[in-house]
């Protein structure tokens, strides 16, 4: 679950930044009609859901190869 968290806040505060040069360098202003704190949450809860929702429906993507345990597919 850290390791989900981690990546969603990383990609949101990404898209935040992107977005905002971007609306920078074309408007001059950082926060244009609130477009990067928008789309960086946006992304931010996309991320998350979407990572939740595949954990749910493939639990063993998320699982640590290091710990080894029982793995199916060994011969």
């Amino acid at each position: 679950m850290r390791k989900i968290w981690f990546y969603a806040i990383v990609q949101g505060i990404g898209i935040f930044l992107i977005v905002g040069v971007l609306t920078y360098m074309i408007r001059g202003d950082f926060f244009f009609r609130y477009l990067s704190p928008i789309f960086g949450l946006a992304a931010a809860f996309l991320r998350f859901g979407t990572a939740m929702l595949m954990k749910m429906l493939a639990p063993t993507l998320y699982d640590d190869p290091k710990k080894g345990g029982n793995d199916l597919h060994k011969n």
